[in-house]
């Protein structure tokens, strides 16, 4: 069995049914590196050929196109889940964005608050 690494470059989100559907699909790096994910993947993390970054991967139950993450600030943000089938957070329209930021914003407060 390899060695897991002590720590982890960078973090990513992926959608568990991207996993369990057995169709492969694109991790991207933050370099714009591209790695094939081929499921059933028994890893928890992969190496980006490009910068050789190891970008452990946690997996979200089911299929949603992003996730409520926040800034240093407290600030709400949607985070890319990849391997989803829904759109990417960049794909929404500012219209969207923003509503979805207002709902967070409304139902959670800044942090600190």
């Amino acid at each position: 069995m390899p060695q897991q690494p002590d720590h982890f470059d960078l973090y990513t989100f992926v959608a568990g049914t991207a996993l369990e559907c057995g169709n492969p699909f694109l991790l991207e790096c933050n370099c714009g590196g591209v790695v094939t994910i081929m499921p059933p993947f028994q890893d928890e993390y992969v190496v980006c050929s490009r910068c050789e970054s190891r970008i452990k991967m946690i997996v979200i139950e089911g299929d949603p196109g992003y996730i409520i993450g926040a800034d240093p600030d407290g600030t709400p943000k949607l985070l890319p889940v990849q391997g989803s089938s829904k759109p990417d957070p960049s794909k929404l329209s500012a219209e969207e964005r923003a509503a979805i930021l207002a709902d967070v914003q409304a139902r959670f407060g800044k942090k600190g608050k």
